[in-house]
């Protein structure tokens, strides 16, 4: 659906066909806080870009990070989907997504290993001191922290400019103009439920909102089911069989 078209539905079933309560800037701005919002919620709205790896291994020069930044490399980030690995500049490998907790579990005092400087009594300066630096296997992020990190820390032969590929979901881009919102088709009707509850809102229509928030959410949820379901289907479809 154009955006025109949402406008029009959402102004039907607000019961303001002719403007009357909200201007056509105001509902724009209710249709591109729906998008905004449907996007966080599903993730639906995916787009990929690459990091480069640093060489994690002790020196006297400088020291050097396994960690990087989501917004300083993404715009607009939601949330980090997958992220792919040039294992020794010659072959992507998927990494597992792994959580700090569970580092902690697997692997006690994993953060000793990279980002430490120590100097000695010579004064003679060595970072990342007790690194072990090798071919990352895993991956955690943080979204309120802003960070990615990589684990083990990457090696001399693994660091290197676009090593590290990450798919994440995204916020949905502002309509200006009368095209269709880059979220999925099946969820444009949701957009009209979320801007239809909010207009209910802002009138002390309290029942009639919390009905199209009900409906809103639906909506979602049968997505994000579908969505499940598609997923599972392919698993199954490339699973070999044998020939009986």
């Amino acid at each position: 659906m154009l955006r025109d078209a949402i406008r029009s539905l959402v102004r039907k079933r607000l019961g303001d066909i002719n403007g009357v309560y909200w201007t056509d800037t105001e509902v724009h701005t209710m249709i591109n806080n729906a998008c905004a919002d449907i996007s966080f919620r599903t993730k639906c709205v995916r787009t990929n870009g690459y990091l480069t790896s640093n060489d994690c291994t002790a020196n006297t020069t400088s020291a050097a990070s396994q960690e990087y930044s989501l917004a300083d490399n993404f715009t607009n980030i939601y949330s980090v989907l997958e992220v792919y690995f040039m294992v020794n500049g010659t072959r992507w490998e998927k990494l597992d997504s792994i959580t700090r907790d569970d580092l902690n579990d697997r692997e006690p005092g994993w953060r000793q290993l990279i980002g430490y400087t120590y100097t000695d009594t010579a004064g003679s300066t060595t970072y990342n001191y007790t690194s072990q630096p090798s071919i990352p296997t895993d991956y955690y992020w943080d979204r309120e922290e802003d960070v990615i990190g990589l684990h083990p820390p990457p090696n001399s032969t693994n660091a290197g400019s676009d090593y590290i590929r990450v798919y994440y979901a995204t916020k949905h881009t502002n309509l200006t103009s009368n095209t269709a919102p880059t979220i999925p088709e099946p969820l444009h009707l949701a957009v009209v439920d979320h801007c239809v509850s909010v207009g209910n809102e802002d009138r002390g229509y309290g029942e009639k909102a919390n009905d199209y928030w009900k409906k809103y959410l639906s909506k979602l949820h049968d997505y994000k089911v579908e969505r499940q379901r598609e997923r599972e289907d392919d698993e199954v479809i490339m699973v070999p069989h044998r020939n009986l």
